[in-house]
């Protein structure tokens, strides 16, 4: 059973929530940029798995999802403006 907290509480906890989320999302971002460049310099996703938190199939798909984007992203600013 959860015990009742008194607002002012609840707010000063989910605020250290908030920050420590957004510190998390940086980090993982980063991570999985690096994931992605370390695979494109021809590091082996098994030695990529032994390094992160992540199993070789999801530094797969990582890496995957992070190169679509990033050849979307080359696409849209080599389109010109109409």
């Amino acid at each position: 059973m959860t015990p009742h907290m008194d607002p002012d509480a609840k707010a000063q906890w989910l605020r250290k929530l908030d920050r420590a989320t957004k510190a998390h999302e940086k980090t993982r971002i980063a991570l999985d940029e690096l994931v992605t460049d370390a695979r494109a310099a021809g590091v082996p996703l098994t030695h990529i798995a032994e390094h992160t938190p992540y199993s070789r199939e999801w530094a797969r798909q990582i890496a995957d999802r992070i190169e679509a984007e990033r050849a979307k992203r080359a696409a849209s600013e080599q389109q010109p403006d109409v």
